[in-house]
């Protein structure tokens, strides 16, 4: 197939662009395969769930970088050390096209200066855009140190000149003086709109914040929602604990058919706004905990041992040992195990298979054009 974006080579965000869709599928559903091949070649592996190939992302982090001029983009896969200068992304928003040229000539225009991440100088250092793919609302976060005076105002005017397809919302200023090259939202201002937006998924609504984790791929979320419900078939009578819930969109999606289901997750600003979202539906058979998901086992475990249903969607290094031990404590009758990282989830599959048997396999392409995918899988206790 013919290349969609023209930095494809450079840019090392979509390494699959000059490999077919339907090819593509092939190899991730190829990988899942191979994990399978030690300890579960007899399971179902389900079709691949795919959809849009392009504009899927709701959140980009844009790098700025010091040449003759301040660029804003990606690291180079040919150049290290080097920012590549994006004016669009294919696999992200239109949107960005109009953002990127407006955020770029303010700063030149006002001569501020990259941050130089090896020496530990200057203002400019990243650049975040959010955008809601079903209700079409855009937040935008530039993060800088403190080492310059920031014009707000005309940075604000400047962003709601433009002509967008989404409206935006939140304009977010997050000063970060730290030597980590991540972005860290200690000191975030909010100089225009309101703190959330808001996504709609499934007849449900979501509000996200500019720190919050939400799945990047919404149009495929509603369908791993609806697919993940269909595969728990939850009775009225039955309880879930959701672990690592974030802002408790999965949780609140099964409430509906649970007795009650509880969500534990570290930050307590985005157990928040969980209690939020869960008040905007209108589901009051929920409640969020802030706690370490580990911890919590371990103090409150015995409340909700032999629970129903449990669900984990860690994060890309998977579960401790510990953490293992713990929900093997726990005892619940299923599990529900979703990972964006195959390899980590099989190996902690390995550990739970003691007293856990998986059903089947089901892989989702929530990153089109990029060999990174999510894979489900149903355990049940033995």
């Amino acid at each position: 197939m013919d290349k969609i974006c023209k930095y494809f080579g450079d840019c090392g965000g979509c390494s699959f662009q000059d490999i077919p869709y339907p090819e593509q599928l092939k190899a991730k559903e190829a990988v899942v395969r191979d994990l399978m091949e030690a300890n579960y070649s007899d399971l179902e592996l389900k079709p691949i769930n795919s959809g849009s190939q392009m504009y899927y992302r709701n959140k980009m982090e844009f790098t700025f970088f010091q040449n003759s001029k301040v660029v804003c983009g990606f690291y180079s896969k040919k150049e290290k050390r080097k920012v590549l200068d994006l004016e669009e992304c294919m696999i992200f928003s239109p949107d960005a096209v109009l953002i990127l040229k407006a955020v770029k000539d303010f700063v030149n225009t006002r001569n501020y200066k990259a941050y130089d991440k090896f020496i530990y100088k200057g203002f400019l250092r990243h650049l975040i855009i959010r955008e809601t793919k079903f209700s079409n609302e855009i937040m935008l976060g530039i993060v800088t140190t403190t080492a310059t005076v920031f014009d707000k105002e005309a940075f604000v005017k400047v962003l709601l000149k433009l002509s967008l397809k989404s409206k935006i919302k939140s304009i977010y200023w997050i000063k970060n003086d730290s030597t980590s090259d991540a972005v860290v939202f200690e000191d975030k201002e909010l100089l225009y709109g309101v703190e959330t937006i808001t996504e709609r998924l499934n007849g449900l609504s979501f509000k996200i914040g500019i720190d919050t984790f939400f799945q990047v791929n919404p149009r495929m979320l509603a369908e791993f929602y609806t697919k993940l419900k269909d595969h728990l078939n939850i009775s009225s009578e039955e309880r879930v604990l959701d672990l690592f819930c974030g802002v408790g969109s999965i949780g609140i999606f099964l409430a509906k058919s649970a007795k009650y289901v509880w969500g534990v997750e570290l930050s307590k600003e985005i157990v928040d706004l969980a209690w939020e979202n869960a008040r905007d539906n209108n589901i009051d058979n929920i409640s969020f905990f802030v706690s370490d998901a580990r911890r919590f086992l371990n103090t409150q475990g015995s409340f909700y041992k032999d629970i129903d249903v449990l669900v984990i969607n860690p994060p890309r290094c998977g579960l401790s040992k510990r953490m293992i031990r713990a929900i093997l404590r726990l005892n619940p009758e299923r599990i529900l195990y979703s990972s964006c990282n195959p390899k980590a989830m099989f190996s902690d599959l390995d550990s739970l298979a003691i007293n856990y048997t998986p059903q089947f396999f089901e892989p989702f392409d929530f990153f089109p054009h990029t060999r990174h995918l999510e894979v489900c899988s149903l355990l049940k206790r033995k």
